[in-house]
């Protein structure tokens, strides 16, 4: 008659089996894929300034939140006239991840995870 098999071990378990496990930070890299401005704005909060918009949202590549400051302008046209606005009322607004994660691979002089989209905001009307 055949020895019977002993009895199996139990894996250990997760002390805390809420908490998912980490996952080590993506390397950097200059990326942009068709999917991230929908991702992007799924869930983005927009909060409008003076001269643009303060976005926070969470990042479609590494998955970080960050809050990201846009400026309609860096420098403001010396003349005093008003620019005749045409077109849809949406303005492109590039975007880039400013996560505070620590991404392998990233230059000194970079912020987040190299990702890069761009998202339509519907234009202020004065």
């Amino acid at each position: 008659m055949p020895e019977p098999a002993p009895p199996a071990r139990n894996p250990p378990t997760d002390p805390n089996p809420a908490v998912p496990p980490r996952t080590p930070a993506l390397a950097y890299e200059e990326v942009t894929e068709p999917g991230y401005p929908a991702a992007y704005t799924a869930c983005l909060r927009i909060e409008p300034t003076g001269d643009g918009a303060v976005l926070t949202g969470t990042c479609p590549r590494c998955r970080c939140t960050m809050v990201y400051t846009w400026t309609r302008s860096v420098v403001r046209a010396a003349s005093r006239t008003r620019r005749r606005r045409t077109g849809t009322g949406l303005v492109a607004v590039p975007v880039l991840c400013v996560c505070v994660t620590g991404h392998p691979g990233r230059p000194d002089d970079e912020e987040g995870c190299g990702a890069y989209w761009n998202i339509q905001l519907e234009r202020e009307r004065r």
